[in-house]
Formats: C-alpha cells, structure tokens, sequence
C-alpha cells in the first residue's frame, strides 16, 4: 500500500497486488488516526465477495466472484459502529465479456491495480443501529 495525505484533507492511495480494498483502507484510518471519509476507485480485482440486502430478510444475501474484473467504479465511506472504524463500499465490476455486476463490497483483492481518492471528512460520522430497517445507518449529529 501507498498513499500520500494531500493539504486539500485528501489521501491518493495505490493498493499493491494481492492487498485487500476494503481491510487496507480501515487499516491507512486506524494508523493515521482519521475520522470519516468519502472513497471513490478504480483498478482491476479478484477473490470479490459482494452482496445485496434483503430487507424483509434483514440481511445480506452474498456471493463469491473468484475470477478477475476490471473494478470499473467503486464508491463509499469510511464511518464509526461502537467507536470503531467502518468502511462501507459499493463497486461495479465487469467480466472478460463486458458484462457488469455490481453491490455491496465486503472485499476483494487487488489483481493488477487499485487507485483510490479519499476526500476527509474532519468529524467523526457514527452509525446507530435501526431496528426498522436492520442495518447500522449514518447517525450525522
């Protein structure tokens, strides 16, 4: 991983091969002592583990994409659930065949590249748990 914190309260960040998107991330806020942010990327991914939620379930239904895919937008933030760091990501990705699959990230791995831009957010944005919808959801006080 590398990454350089800019004066304009942004981060550019190159993921390595084999890094996890979603685990270095949490880990470049854990070790630089930030708050929240805003993530947007792009780069070339495998070992995909994406889901979508199923509200009258109240959970996710996910599945595993092991092959490789150009990570053509991926998109979240970086909050607090019990004063600990959360990322929340989204991606669209697409296959050999141009076909595009997209949800929630719960990680991949970088096969070639992953750029990222992370524009701070100064203030700690906590998340409360909502018994109505079953999700941890932004809570900006």
């Amino acid at each position: 991983m590398k990454y350089k914190l800019l004066d304009e309260g942004k981060i550019i960040l190159s993921l390595d091969r084999h890094d996890y998107i979603n685990k270095s991330i949490k880990d470049l806020f854990v070790k630089q002592n930030l708050k929240s942010g805003w993530i947007s990327g792009i780069g070339a991914i495998y070992n995909v583990e994406l889901g979508y939620y199923d509200l009258k379930l109240k959970e996710y239904v996910k599945k595993n994409f092991a092959d490789e895919y150009e990570l053509t937008s991926l998109s979240g933030n970086v909050t607090f659930i019990n004063s600990e760091h959360f990322v929340h990501t989204h991606i669209t990705m697409s296959d050999t065949e141009f076909k595009c699959l997209g949800g929630h990230l719960f990680d991949a791995q970088i096969y070639a590249a992953g750029e990222f831009m992370i524009d701070l957010i100064g203030k700690k944005i906590n998340r409360e748990y909502s018994t109505e919808i079953g999700l941890n959801l932004w809570c900006p006080n």
